[in-house]
């Protein structure tokens, strides 16, 4: 099972990695050939699919189906046809009248987000291409999630992978023929679609060697995916407003210009945290079979190497990233934009507490007491959210939704620590030790970045790629001594010789 899970992980990372990056690279030459305004266009139109604002409406389908297919390789395929087929009933349904509506209100859209007159036209056909993929997108995260539940993690990072480098390609092609910015918009649902084709052909080839049928569900079985649904749902409003409701709160109060900046400064949070969920999916199928046994122990372990190992590889790069966000902007978007490097640095937070927290979340998301008490603790974090966000409306504009974000995020991390290690029945001063190594690690390394730009300026893609590394390594040879025990050191041995090929 550890050689299993440590394979998927790495994949995971090494896949979401690689697409992440050129997807960075594409935000970049976006914002500086066609202007913020464009990128908050294009911003906008991705909204209104699954991995925007009508996150709220897929009910959690990717994740309940992804603990339903691993559930069936371990006892019943038979209910766990039904509950696949009702899940997919859902998706389709929803894609179809978001569609509808989407098509219908493309109009009165381009007023409530202040589209300027000439790009009104370009606007309303992003929209109604985005209405008329919904449908397959809706399904397509069925696909995901039985693919996850076989573990087969293979594909999907092929198919993420394949599909951004196509992407970023299409963009690159469009710029350098001077197109219109509609046609990267086409090209990002075009890659989309034809994704979720690929892995549908996936999923009914792993089917084949097992019993996993589409059949008419039962009345437990559609209870029980309801139950799950409706608290997956719960669970997705939360989400909605944190972050996928953002960009179109910015867009009614101001214009595309300001959810331009807004996604460019938060765009590498953003990918980092997205890139660690994928990593987090690993733990599902293994904290279901774990849940299934009743093996405290073993969750446990699960749980404490979950809140150190990660974090302690993560974290300390993430403060690099913070202490050089100046020359980062700079390389990646140009000089134009570096006046933002604090609102880039202090929205590192956000993939440090994720880093943090994540594992253990989704391990425990198998049960679902603990599911709904997540979601008070989310509901909250959003009331804080906002009400900083609006108490610092007037003086920071959209870069008050980043300070929300953040402060949000920190101020309730304890308190959602102190839930999860409760139920693994693990110490609550975990926690605090492991934040305490944490900041001690941050703080040497920013003295030692300081007195690095005092000798020499990373001005150059080159040269910050060969001071970032390098200070990366001084932060992982320093995590090394500090936050990790000997035991820790150890676990990370296994953990290569389980990714390394069987002798």
């Amino acid at each position: 099972m550890l050689r299993r899970f440590v394979q998927n992980t790495a994949i995971s990372a090494a896949a979401y990695a690689l697409a992440g990056v050129l997807g960075l690279f594409a935000v970049g030459l976006i914002a500086k050939s066609y202007g913020l305004a464009v990128l908050g266009l294009i911003v906008l139109s991705r909204a209104f699919l699954p991995t925007g604002f009508l996150a709220l409406l897929d009910f959690g389908v990717s994740e309940t189906t992804t603990q339903v297919v691993a559930r069936g390789r371990v006892g019943d395929w038979v209910v766990a046809g039904e509950k696949v087929s009702l899940l997919a009933a859902i998706a389709a349904a929803v894609g179809t009248a978001s569609g509808v509506i989407l098509w219908s209100a493309a109009f009165q859209l381009t007023a409530i987000f202040k589209v300027a007159p000439d790009q009104i036209a370009a606007f309303v056909a992003i929209l109604r291409v985005t209405a008329l993929a919904l449908p397959i997108v809706f399904l397509g995260l069925i696909a995901e999630g039985t693919l996850k539940g076989f573990e087969q993690y293979g594909w999907l990072r092929i198919t993420e992978i394949g599909s951004n480098v196509l992407y970023v390609a299409a963009v690159y092609t469009l710029v350098w023929r001077g197109a219109p910015f509609e046609w990267v918009a086409y090209s990002y649902l075009a890659m989309i679609v034809t994704k979720y084709f690929v892995l549908a052909a996936v999923v009914c080839r792993a089917a084949v060697g097992t019993s996993l049928r589409l059949r008419s569900w039962t009345a437990s079985s559609s209870k029980d995916v309801f139950h799950r649904c409706w608290l997956m749902f719960n669970n997705r409003i939360a989400g909605t407003f944190q972050q996928t409701l953002v960009p179109l709160a910015i867009g009614a109060l101001y214009s595309p210009v300001e959810v331009g900046t807004f996604d460019l400064i938060t765009r590498l949070a953003r990918f980092l945290k997205a890139t660690m969920a994928p990593l987090h999916s690993a733990i599902l199928p293994i904290s279901t079979h774990i849940d299934e046994a009743t093996d405290t122990r073993r969750l446990q372990i699960l749980g404490r190497n979950g809140l150190v190992l990660p974090g302690a590889i993560i974290v300390p790069t993430l403060v690099v990233m913070a202490l050089f966000s100046e020359e980062i902007l700079k390389v990646w978007v140009g000089p134009q934009f570096s006046d933002q490097w604090p609102w880039l640095a202090l929205s590192m937070f956000i993939p440090a507490v994720a880093a943090i927290l994540g594992p253990g979340q989704t391990a425990l998301m198998v049960r679902s007491d603990f599911l709904r008490f997540n979601n008070r603790l989310l509901y909250l974090q959003v009331i804080v959210q906002y009400l900083v966000t609006g108490l610092t409306l007037f003086w920071f504009r959209e870069r008050a939704f980043i300070l929300g974000w953040v402060v949000s995020y920190v101020a309730l991390a304890p308190f959602i620590a102190h839930h999860m290690l409760l139920r693994m029945e693990l110490p609550r001063s975990l926690f605090w030790g492991v934040l305490g190594r944490q900041m001690l690690v941050a703080l040497m390394l920013a003295i030692v970045v300081a007195v690095t730009k005092a000798y020499f300026y990373p001005g150059s893609l080159v040269a910050l790629a060969i001071v970032g590394g390098l200070s990366c390594m001084i932060a992982w040879a320093l995590s090394g001594v500090i936050i990790l025990s000997g035991n820790d050191r150890a676990m990370f041995g296994r953990f290569a010789r389980a990714i390394g090929p069987r002798s």
